[in-house]
């Protein structure tokens, strides 16, 4: 287990540990050795250079010794921590440097699926580390407390008087703190180990059982597993002192769903050799896999085209909305977006893991419903927006909410009369705020009722996930059914048997509630209200989308002409039938391959299985998949790129304990999925509009088709399938679009890697990383080199060391201190005399 457990250190600890004690390290002895040179390092009668005893006749530059001084005991002496610990802590990176690439040397045998017996040689390894090598960072933890402890003693050494400055504040403090910080992490492996034998412990014989403790049953792992989550929740809310939320955490079933559908996804019965890095390398190589599968899509629809039968290749999708078709699909290969009113996109295979094209229509100018939904779309997401952070601003500075509140009221009966709320100090001059919730809890999470009289309409918005408490309603994503919502909110038996996200529909039922109670929204409609005619829509982003969503659902019976706008919504908020009965009044938009959209339990599975099966057909050790996924790859390259790592599908070996383990997961997940009830599929809601970028020579334009719900059955590993989630870009994005502006959209991308840099290497320069080539070596033991002769030429060659004498009137002399002349040189100057001396011109 230990030897599991290290393995992601053995690739990334170099590049992450190692460049931490090396930035933070350099610097530090850098600065120690300046400080040397020029005397800052000395400490005179027991008082150190921060201290305003430390000068005698308060010079403020020059060390002054006299003969007075020397003879009544002026003692001169140096304080060797600094040099000591960063010699010490150079030592340590240079051990650990040559660990890691025997590490890396011994990593290099086997495949992760055929090892070829190289624990034999990390076992050692391993042992060492733990045993001989942690040594170092325990002395130096140690040391650098003491020291600390130390420094500070006496008033930092100065007893009463003040310190000119204090040295535990500063750069070179911060980074001696992070080093310390470092070296404690690192020494966490050994209650890591005494734990794993204590439970292995108690895990023997009878010893639980007989206390009714069997960790080893479902229940208790699922428990431990729960109680695990929460806690690391807990910590991390304190160490981000609640800023990130967590006070509403009380770690007592917020998480059982989630740890279930965990255990459930890692199928708890059997246990597959699976660490970090293997993970690292899988989902890279993954990614690789789908690009080729979408290259190979396009080449066989620019084969079909060729061959005059692309009739068959590409599917019309029956979901688009526009029901526009083009009988000449080879024209479409070479017609401009704008005439045809569609584009091919790449959907991917349920059946083959493979993609097919197919044909999408794009939002058309000439369509007034496709041009009225992308404005709106386009006006409303700035509430989307603003609902995170600018409204409580806008309260807080302008209408003079205390800092503490968590709730914005205004006189209900006063409401309608009154304009004087206005958003104009964030650009929104025509809208007024009427009510806004800011407290943050499992259920309760913060929205704000808006008035916008620039297109007559009542604005909801719902903020999006933003504390630790919305991460965990976003893990609640168990359907529940919606049999009692119906009854409650006016649709009678008409949702019975219909499904929802737990966690959303948890905060949509909040939402509603608050709504009624605040009777800000009957207000408004009342008979009386001039602005009973407004339309009512309902906004979010993200977790606040999906609750948009499911809010207007609610909401509906009572509003009928409502609308909603969901930005990037998570991928499963509604079973299929009421997702598509909702797309007269939601609207969904994506942007390219964001992760959210797509997160569902299918989706995750079909990752896991496709993952598992990449990391079975690697036939290069893990250390080479490292180096080459590492390294950009045009789409030309993608099939002989990837055909180095990986065995063609189907021919990788199957006696090795690693598939057996996989074989093993597969049969019982299948197991269970029979015996099991089957699992209600969630997807999102409404019309959806997918958003994709299209480079073009200059600027990038983005290009709005209509999508269905379908299409967003696989998680899309890319680089900006994270970015593509920010809701400023999309706001930016839907306000540039131009469904009039004619420019030609490019049917397929390919990689922007050029043929000058596709075979480079783009990693951070890895000290002593022959993996990586020479270069890295020679560099490092340059610099090496010429440390250690900087270091020995200001220490030890004549050329740049002195030494002082002191004269006495009778002619007897006395050594004084050593002094180096080199860059850095100390200031003396000799003065029987000290009210004598002319310090304008010392030498």
């Amino acid at each position: 287990e230990v030897i599991i457990f290290m393995q992601f250190p053995l690739l990334g600890l170099l590049e992450k540990n190692e460049h931490i004690f090396l930035r933070c390290l350099l610097p530090i002895i850098i600065d120690q050795v300046v400080s040397r040179m020029q005397g800052n390092d000395l400490i005179i009668n027991g008082f150190a250079n921060h201290c305003p005893q430390y000068f005698s006749n308060n010079a403020a530059d020059y060390l002054v010794i006299t003969v007075d001084d020397q003879g009544s005991g002026f003692e001169v002496t140096r304080n060797t921590f600094g040099l000591t610990f960063a010699g010490i802590a150079a030592l340590y990176m240079v051990i650990d440097v040559a660990w890691i690439l025997a590490v890396w040397s011994a990593a290099c045998m086997g495949t992760p699926t055929e090892p070829m017996g190289r624990d034999e040689y990390l076992r050692p390894l391993l042992i060492f580390k733990i045993f001989a090598v942690n040594i170092f960072p325990i002395l130096l933890l140690v040391f650098g407390v003491l020291q600390i402890a130390a420094t500070r003693k006496d008033n930092y050494g100065c007893f009463e008087e003040t310190p000119v400055y204090y040295p535990d504040k500063g750069a070179m403090y911060a980074l001696f703190s992070i080093l310390l910080v470092t070296y404690a992490l690192e020494l966490l492996i050994w209650p890591t180990i005494i734990t794993n034998k204590v439970i292995r412990y108690l895990r023997g014989g009878s010893r639980l059982k007989n206390l009714g403790l069997d960790r080893n049953s479902t229940h208790s792992k699922g428990k431990r597993l729960e109680s695990c989550l929460g806690g690391i929740l807990k910590c991390v809310s304190v160490l981000c002192c609640n800023k990130a939320g967590g006070h509403d955490l009380k770690n007592k079933g917020e998480l059982k769903d989630f740890a279930s559908n965990l255990m459930e996804f890692a199928n708890n019965d059997t246990k597959v050799d699976v660490t970090l890095s293997d993970m690292y390398v899988g989902l890279k190589m993954l990614a690789r896999v789908q690009g080729e599968r979408r290259v190979e899509a396009i080449r066989n629809l620019q084969k079909a085209s060729l061959n005059k039968d692309i009739e068959e290749t590409v599917v019309v999708d029956p979901g688009d909305y526009t029901k526009t078709s083009v009988t000449d699909r080879r024209a479409l290969l070479i017609t401009p977006a704008r005439n045809r009113n569609s584009i091919l996109t790449l959907k991917a295979n349920d059946e083959d893991e493979g993609f097919y094209v197919v044909e999408k229509n794009v939002l058309s100018p000439s369509n007034e419903d496709d041009v009225r939904i992308l404005k709106n779309a386009a006006h409303f997401s700035i509430y989307a927006q603003y609902i995170y952070f600018h409204v409580r601003d806008v309260a807080t500075m302008d209408f003079g909410l205390a800092e503490d509140s968590t709730s914005f009221f205004r006189d209900i009966e006063t409401i309608l009369e009154d304009h004087s709320y206005s958003m104009a100090s964030v650009g929104m001059e025509q809208t007024q705020l009427m009510h806004a919730n800011f407290f943050n809890g499992i259920c309760q999470t913060p929205y704000a009722i808006l008035l916008d009289g620039s297109v007559k309409s009542v604005v909801v918005a719902v903020r999006g996930t933003s504390s630790l408490e919305d991460w965990v309603v976003d893990l609640q994503y168990v359907p529940l059914p919606l049999d009692q919502v119906g009854k409650v909110v006016g649709y009678g038996p008409a949702l019975e048997g219909h499904h929802c996200h737990k966690g959303v529909l948890s905060r949509a039922k909040w939402l509603y509630n608050d709504i009624k109670k605040n009777r800000v929204l009957k207000r408004l409609f009342s008979d009386e209200s001039p602005y009973r005619n407004y339309d009512l829509t309902v906004v979010g982003h993200s977790l606040g989308g999906g609750c948009a969503q499911v809010l207007s659902l609610m909401l509906r019976p009572s509003y009928p002409t409502l609308k909603c706008f969901a930005y990037e919504p998570p991928g499963c908020i509604l079973d299929d039938k009421l997702a598509g009965e909702c797309e007269e009044f939601i609207t969904s938009i994506v942007r390219n391959d964001d992760l959210v959209p797509r997160i569902t339990q299918q989706n995750l599975e079909t990752l896991r299985d496709e993952f598992f099966d990449v990391v079975a057909r690697m036939k290069i050790s893990k250390i080479k998949v490292f180096q080459d996924v590492r390294v950009p790859c045009a789409d030309e390259d993608l099939q002989r790129r990837n055909a180095g790592v990986l065995y063609p599908k189907g021919q990788a070996s199957r006696d090795t304990p690693f598939y057996s383990q996989i074989r093993k997961f597969r049969t019982e997940r299948a197991e269970k999925n029979k015996q099991g009830e089957v699992s209600v599929k969630l997807y999102i809601p409404g019309k959806l509009i997918h958003v994709v970028d299209a480079p073009g020579s200059e600027t990038t334009k983005y290009v709005p088709y209509w999508a269905n719900r379908y299409d967003f059955n696989q998680v899309v590993l890319s680089k900006s399938m994270l970015s593509d989630h920010a809701i400023p870009d999309l706001v930016s994005i839907l306000k540039s679009i131009d469904l009039e502006e004619y420019h030609e959209h490019a049917t397929f991308q390919t990689s922007d890697v050029t043929e000058e840099t596709k075979y480079r290497f783009i990693g951070e320069f890895i000290c002593c990383s022959y993996p990586h080539g020479k270069v890295p070596l020679i560099l490092t033991l340059s610099s090496i080199i010429a440390i250690i002769l900087s270091i020995l030429s200001n220490q030890v060659c004549k050329f740049v060391t002195r030494t002082t004498t002191i004269v006495y009137p009778n002619g007897t002399t006395v050594p004084g201190t050593g002094v180096s002349a080199g860059l850095y040189s100390y200031a003396l100057q000799q003065c029987i005399n000290p009210n004598a001396c002319d310090r304008s011109d010392a030498e």
